[in-house]
């Protein structure tokens, strides 16, 4: 089985007409991507004639030649810059820190902040995750003090997010005042009560779909109406049936956006990811975006990844951020990360923009690779990409995005 698409009858290409690209059909247009991330979505007779040869006095070459399609118009020394600022060899380390404070102290708090500014890179994330507030909060009180501190002392801008389940109007207003950022863990499911309160007034949301979950665009507008400012739908298990019901219920929360255009106030943060080009732009990515820490102080190379011994780092009391690229299981998830190492990946359309983090691979397939055509992980991201892609010439698509560009810089 294959997620690759082909033509029936595949068109003529003249040599040295077309710049490498890939090519996956979605409906009655081809779209074309290329290995920085540009793109074009063409009716098959111009994609026919673009591989034929145009030239400049073509309606085409306006529209390929900034974007790099033409193999001699190409401009090697833009690509080479756009090559190393995509690469691995731009990366400034992990932005994003997942801290799980159930059974944290405030030893261990301490411990796990300081070594998260061990790490280097221009500003950094931290997300505390819990589930009670009652039971951490004197863990949360201090990260959410010390953190904000150890930021002003290093001169790093700092970004603190809460993600609970619930807590407390005096709590949310704590965090509020402090700059963090609230976040509430919801299950989807039925159709939305438009009076019904989340558990807390949070700007972000990481809801999962329940099984009966319904009407997805009258859940965008709940969201919107509750004030939230960008959520992640999340699928109620990752198998084909859940993989296919995750995907109509994206399609029609992201729909909706689209209709409502820039009046939206609400982000989708798993187009935001995807269209982010970079492997470290991808919520969960180990080590790449993402390092978690447990409550006894174990570093993993994603939240994903917590409990799973094999993808265990060390302890924040004895590791040093240097030690990483000597480990083991670091070099195995950078490895397994990069779409290039998996066949299907490197021949796809999308391999610009996405990849499966390796731990959600081991834990739904058994290992660090995956198989890629029966991934419903890659199906979900698959799904989402064709979405968004098929909708980018709607200008109202296209301003949305713009915006959620600008109001995330």
């Amino acid at each position: 089985m294959s997620k690759l698409t082909s033509f029936e009858k595949p068109p003529k290409a003249r040599p040295g007409a077309a710049a490498p690209h890939q090519f996956r059909l979605l409906g009655k247009k081809v779209l074309i991507t290329d290995e920085h991330g540009r793109w074009a979505l063409l009716t098959i007779p111009e994609y026919r004639r673009f591989l034929a040869g145009i030239g400049p006095e073509d309606p085409l070459w306006p529209v390929l030649q900034p974007r790099g399609f033409l193999a001699g118009a190409y401009d090697f020394d833009a690509a080479a810059r756009r090559q190393f600022e995509r690469s691995l060899l731009s990366w400034k380390g992990p932005g994003s820190h997942a801290l799980l404070l159930d059974g944290m102290d405030l030893d261990g708090a301490r411990r796990t902040v300081e070594f998260v500014f061990s790490c280097p890179g221009p500003q950094l994330t931290l997300e505390l995750v819990f589930d009670d507030a009652d039971a951490v909060w004197p863990v949360v009180w201090f990260v959410a003090q010390y953190a904000r501190r150890k930021g002003e002392w290093s001169r790093r801008p700092v970004f603190l997010i809460a993600r609970a389940r619930s807590m407390s109007p005096d709590q949310a207003d704590f965090l509020r005042s402090h700059g963090v950022t609230r976040c509430v863990d919801l299950a989807l499911d039925g159709k939305p009560d438009m009076a019904k309160a989340p558990a807390f007034r949070a700007q972000r949301a990481r809801a999962r779909l329940g099984p009966g979950a319904a009407e997805p665009a009258a859940w965008a507008r709940w969201f919107e109406a509750w004030g939230f400012e960008s959520v992640r739908l999340l699928p109620s298990s990752l198998d084909e049936k859940g993989a296919e019901a995750f995907a109509r219920f994206h399609s029609g929360f992201f729909g909706w956006l689209i209709e409502h255009g820039e009046g939206a106030g609400l982000r989708d943060e798993w187009v935001l990811g995807l269209l982010g080009g970079r492997l470290w732009n991808l919520p969960g990515m180990d080590i790449l975006e993402q390092l978690a820490y447990d409550g006894a102080g174990r570093v993993y190379t994603s939240e994903e990844a917590a409990a799973d011994a094999e993808l265990a780092l060390g302890s924040v009391s004895t590791l040093r951020y240097q030690d990483l690229p000597r480990l083991p299981a670091t070099g195995a998830v950078i490895a397994a990360s990069h779409p290039d190492d998996q066949p299907l990946c490197s021949q796809c359309a999308y391999r610009p923009f996405c990849a499966v983090p390796p731990s959600v691979n081991k834990k739904h397939q058994g290992g660090l690779w995956g198989q890629t055509p029966s991934s419903a992980a890659c199906s979900i991201q698959m799904g989402i990409m064709d979405r968004i892609l098929e909708s980018l010439n709607d200008e109202k698509c296209l301003n949305l995005l713009n915006k959620w560009s600008v109001d995330m810089v």
